[in-house]
């Protein structure tokens, strides 16, 4: 029998002969195309109240609502349902489409206790039970059969993952984007708005495809009859690279569905597929494109999911991501004149198709940069590049537990109905400790961060659903976590518990392996192991989860709040003063102590903790500043600013880092709190701020230092109250740009008269002498510094340079 070394790609199944056959698509070694077809049957769980129900559900069948279904077998398995041994039936049916009608129907059964495991999707439970890693090498016994099929199908007699466990390098990427008609003050309309260019970019390819001429040097632009031919020529770009991914900027809500149904419109056959299929939409909460054969990668979805906590950017667009991810950015036009130069100005069309391209290459170089990590999120979670793409944390974590359960022959927990979800969701979990900080400047600063302080605590206690006991438990060895009254044994591992010890600590080894030598891989495979690692806590208390356990989460926040607390009363006993301390981190004032006695602290706190937890040393920082709260009542949490020795800043909490703040606004805090943080020099930070406002005040500095940016939190049509960046929002979707929940909105404020949305203009429509000089100061400039004055005793009035006081500091 011929054997094939393959790397899957993507994956999904038909029906054939009326039974379910899964189809893998990818590359050989050799790089060939191919699909693998293996039969595959579906199942789930049922546990029995009664030993006789097993012959009741062999002779199943029937029909329900025009559906007919059919149990064909049923097997005896000793399995563990939350660490508990329990007798369980694996119930086989005939298709995909009657678990879910069999599982309704014997849910309703008294012999039936429960029902697990029906509500996984087929095409993952094959790659779970089969231990198929998408993008790994598997080794296919088979011979090619006969079936319509761009590329060879092989009929598979044997399947199983290689034992070298190679992934596929050299993915073929094409990354699409388009630009569209819209009149101004019109919305997209994809059904009577035409595609009027698309750009491909990939490795053998850069090309603008327009199907209206004008006179051009740029090889990279080609000309189209209309726009029924432009998107034949995006079917044949398609078929002639062969790409591994199709990627694009926001292509699940735009580009791939624009795509679509313009070609349904104008009855262009985009048969692009493996299968001769076109591109499929799944609507939900979140529209999904799909092309049978070829992965795709919204670049948009794994920044603003995957990677939110690893990029600090205040927006999403591929401006903003491509600048800080790549040191590029777009081409500038004007987008809204597009429609107006189409239809009257073709011969000015040029910049557009250069703008075009520039998008399709960002977004390509964007892919590129960050396939490595979702590269290493496939092969840590198991699920296919595009499902692994539009992960929530909660679901990454859930996948990887379904994973991993066969390993423990444990069975998952049924989800919640809607009276238990109902039930979690009423409950609060108490948070992190927190030692308030004295307002002031303080020198000689040492910090210390527990590192994965949660994870740590779940691994080294044994925090697990499966192992929760009663607070009085006489089991010999038990962990009490006396703040929340419970208990964990420690007979033996707990199924969570074991699931991240595994996670730390493959971290920790692939950190070790970077101290001597760096590799994309490995730095990406650290940063998907710590990501997956820190979303276990949330994942515990998240209501939905099946694994959800309130006693978990709650034990790991007191257990948080307990070693913090220690960790502070030793630092006092040894001569530090605590200044501030949050979550998993402390700030000492060394007091005059030695930097090598903060680093001997560290020692001896670790030599008292158990398991895998670790205090880290993170630093010594020469000079910080903590300010009041709002109100005035004590420090403010998690804002701060601290000085790096090498002259660096790190802030936390203030405006400098937030959203919602000009640039002005950013720009004049990071100057003061370094002029007080090198110098601790208030008065020459104050002068400098008279120069600020005075110039704000002349109309001496540029719009774009006014610009405001805030994020659009839901759909527009859901804002009862309508703040400025709203309201802008409504005038950007008016003019047919698309606005997303999500979308970074950019907004100046201007003079006149009525409420501040009325007075919300676009940056790039509002000229230097319009924006509100008043509101900028009072608004912007001021509440960004004042608390940070107020540590020196200067008051908002003088800030403005107002009162006998400032009058003699002038002197």
């Amino acid at each position: 029998m011929p054997t094939f070394h393959f790397y899957p790609i993507d994956i999904t199944y038909r029906i054939v002969s009326g039974k379910p056959v899964i189809y893998l698509y990818g590359r050989t070694k050799d790089g060939q195309r191919i699909a693998v077809a293996d039969r595959f049957d579906p199942y789930f769980w049922a546990i029995p109240q009664k030993k006789s129900v097993k012959e009741r559900l062999e002779n199943l069948s029937g029909e329900k609502d025009g559906e007919s279904y059919s149990v064909t077998s049923v097997e005896e398995k000793k399995k563990r349902l939350l660490g508990k041994e329990v007798e369980a039936l694996k119930v086989t049916v005939s298709q995909p489409k009657d678990v879910p009608l069999v599982r309704e129907l014997i849910r309703e059964w008294d012999d039936i206790q429960s029902v697990h495991e029906a509500d996984i999707l087929f095409t993952r439970r094959y790659l779970i039970d089969k231990k198929i890693i998408p993008m790994t090498l598997v080794v296919v016994e088979g011979e090619e059969g006969r079936e319509e099929s761009r590329i060879p199908v092989i009929a598979a007699t044997a399947i199983r993952p290689a034992e070298d466990e190679e992934t596929m390098k050299g993915l073929g990427i094409l990354a699409v984007d388009i630009e569209t008609y819209y009149p101004k003050g019109k919305g997209i309309d994809m059904d009577n708005n035409p595609i009027l260019m698309f750009a491909v970019y990939g490795k053998n390819i850069s090309r603008v495809i327009a199907w209206k001429r004008f006179a051009t040097k740029r090889k990279s632009i080609e000309f189209v009859q209309d726009e029924a031919a432009l998107l034949h020529r995006f079917r044949e770009i398609v078929l002639e690279e062969q790409p591994d991914i199709i990627t694009g900027y926001f292509s699940d809500g735009f580009d791939l569905p624009y795509i679509k149904r313009r070609a349904e419109k104008l009855k262009v056959n985009l048969d692009i597929g493996a299968d001769f299929s076109g591109i499929s939409l799944k609507k939900g909460m979140d529209t999904e494109s799909k092309i049978t054969g070829i992965a795709h990668f919204d670049v948009i979805k794994f920044v603003r999911g995957g990677l939110r906590t690893s990029i600090a950017t205040d927006s999403y667009s591929l401006n903003a991501v491509a600048s800080k991810l790549l040191g590029e950015t777009k081409h500038e036009v004007e987008l809204d004149d597009l429609a107006e130069v189409w239809d009257k100005r073709p011969e000015k069309l040029e910049p557009y198709c250069d703008y075009n391209l520039q998008d399709a290459l960002l977004t390509y170089q964007l892919a590129e940069k960050l396939l490595p990590n979702l590269t290493e999120l496939v092969k840590l979670i198991g699920l296919p590049l595009q499902d692994c793409n539009r992960m929530s944390f909660s679901q990454l974590v859930e996948s990887f537990l379904l994973r991993k359960e066969g390993e423990f022959d444990e069975i998952a927990p049924e989800k919640p109905t809607e009276h238990e979800l109902a039930k979690r969701r009423k409950v609060r979990l108490q948070g992190a400790f927190v030692h308030e900080p004295t307002p002031g400047l303080y020198h000689d600063l040492a910090v210390y961060d527990f590192r994965s302080l949660y994870p740590s605590i779940i691994a080294s206690h044994n925090i697990s659903p499966d192992t929760v006991r009663e607070a009085d438990t006489l089991e010999e060895g038990a962990f009490v976590v006396r703040e929340e009254k419970v208990a964990y044994s420690t007979a033996k591992k707990g199924f969570i518990a074991a699931v991240v010890e595994e996670v730390i600590t493959r971290r920790m080894r692939v950190k070790d392996i970077l101290k001597k030598k760096k590799d994309p891989f490995l730095e990406a495979r650290a940063m998907m192991l710590k990501i997956l690692a820190n979303s276990f806590y949330g994942y515990l208390g998240f209501p939905s989860a099946r694994w959800y356990s309130f006693a978990c989460a709650a034990s790991v926040t007191a257990l948080g709040r307990r070693y913090i607390t220690e960790t502070i009363e030793k630092a006092e006993k040894a001569g530090f003063k605590v200044l501030y301390s949050d979550t998993d981190s402390i700030f000492l004032s060394l007091q005059g102590k030695s930097k090598a006695a903060a680093k001997k602290f560290v020692d001896d706190i670790n030599e008292h903790l158990p398991g895998l937890m670790e205090l880290e040393y993170e630093g010594f920082y020469p000079s910080g500043i903590f300010v009041s709260a709002k109100d005035n009542k004590g420090g403010a949490k998690k804002r701060y600013a601290l000085l790096r020795e090498d002259g660096s800043l790190v802030i936390k909490g203030f405006e400098a880092v937030r959203r919602n703040t000009s640039v002005i606004a950013k720009e004049v805090q990071e100057h003061v709190l370094k002029a007080i943080l090198e110098k601790a020099d208030d008065k020459k930070a104050l002068n400098y701020l008279h120069g600020v406002i005075k110039g704000i005040r002349e109309k001496k500095l540029a719009v774009e230092k006014m610009v405001i940016r805030t994020r659009l939190t839901k759909p527009i049509s859901s804002y009862d109250a309508i703040g400025p960046h709203v309201a802008i929002a409504k005038q950007m979707k008016g003019k047919g740009i698309d606005i997303a929940p999500g979308a970074i909105i950019r907004y100046v404020v201007t003079t006149g008269g009525g409420r501040i949305r009325d007075r919300a203009k676009l940056p790039e429509a509002t000229k230097q002498s319009e924006y509100d000089a008043d509101y900028y100061i009072n608004n912007q400039i001021i509440p960004a510094v004042e608390k940070i004055f107020e540590v020196f005793g200067h008051t908002k009035e003088e800030l403005l340079g107002k009162g006998a006081q400032m009058r003699l500091l002038e002197f």
